[in-house]
């Protein structure tokens, strides 16, 4: 009963983010155009753009997955979702942070996987090699699941306040920043040949940790605004 009802939440995100495809295209198109400007105002030097590259890819892919999940659980609250989830919970037992977990992961998949997809060739213009572009990818990978479980915290917690999207990235933005500098210095020490083995495992320790706890917390935060 438990795996079908994650199974549905799942699907029932996927299926909503396929019937809009152009705001998965916004996404990876949000996070091409700020990456391709900043080397446009600067000096085209590849000295230049290698050393602002790591910096630049992580913010504008971490801008463009925070937009995408600042709205997160608004739809839900306001026609009757969540109800409908604590009812299920209660009927079937299952905890609450299962469900969150589920649309957590749904979100994640809908809002950075486009991202994920067009950062090769968006770092193609940073002159980025083989291995730090691979080091990229899976730091953005980590970094980016990371923000969407903190990012469902938060929205849980400001769901049904007006102007709650602006709340959410006010509250997330100081959060994720050691993913966003263990992410450069991941990036940074791949395009030096030194091993970026520290960093990812800092990052694989924050997903991990987030993972543990991000879904108690907002299932908790979702409760208590379908209580109110």
């Amino acid at each position: 009963m438990t795996w079908s009802m994650l199974r549905a939440i799942f699907l029932r995100e996927w299926v909503q983010g396929v019937r809009q495809p152009a705001d998965l295209a916004w996404h990876a198109l949000f996070f091409a155009v700020v990456a391709a400007l900043f080397p446009l105002s600067l000096n085209p030097d590849p000295a230049t753009l290698g050393l602002l590259a790591p910096g630049v890819l992580w913010v504008g892919a971490l801008l463009a997955v925070l937009l995408a999940c600042a709205r997160m659980f608004q739809d839900e609250l306001r026609s009757g979702w969540v109800d409908q989830w604590l009812l299920a919970c209660r009927s079937s037992g299952a905890p609450l942070a299962l469900l969150v977990a589920a649309r957590l992961a749904a979100q994640w998949v809908l809002a950075a996987v486009p991202v994920l997809a067009v950062a090769p060739l968006v770092a193609l213009q940073f002159g980025l090699g083989a291995w730090p572009l691979a080091v990229l990818m899976a730091a953005l990978a980590l970094g980016t699941a990371v923000l969407v479980l903190i990012t469902g915290v938060a929205a849980a917690l400001a769901g049904g306040l007006r102007g709650a999207a602006l709340l959410v990235m006010l509250i997330v933005l100081p959060l994720v920043a050691p993913a966003l500098i263990f992410g450069a210095m991941a990036v940074h020490h791949a395009m030096h040949g030194e091993p970026a083995s520290a960093e990812l495992s800092l990052l694989g320790a924050m997903l991990a940790v987030t993972a543990l706890v991000c879904p108690l917390l907002a299932a908790a935060g979702l409760r208590a605004a379908a209580e109110n």
